[in-house]
């Protein structure tokens, strides 16, 4: 059976393979099999050893780890509809739709 593994260097994901468990146990290095249990994976995550999970990338540097290890913006959850993040401000913004007139 193909499975995802992720190779691990020191706690970070330098690579995701498709690979059955033979053959990825025959590879240098050390892989951690991507499951449910383990999270998601992809080149930059952080392997959590002790907790046997998978921890994504902050996707804006003022984003902390809330206490399931999930980047949560610093003043809250994104408020329902069209909003992004302003790192600059640090806060969400109404993005305003772009309506062409042709």
């Amino acid at each position: 059976m193909i499975n995802r593994y992720a190779k691990i260097e020191d706690t970070i994901v330098t690579n995701v393979v498709l690979s059955d468990d033979s053959f990825v146990s025959n590879l240098d290095g050390s892989y951690i099999k991507i499951t449910e249990q383990t999270r998601n994976a992809e080149v930059g995550f952080t392997y959590n050893e002790s907790k046997g999970y998978f921890i994504g990338v902050s996707p804006w540097p003022s984003w902390i780890l809330d206490e399931n290890d999930i980047w949560v913006s610093p003043v809250g959850p994104k408020p329902e509809g069209l909003y992004r993040w302003d790192e600059e401000n640090n806060e969400w913004k109404l993005s305003t739709p772009i309506i062409s007139e042709e």
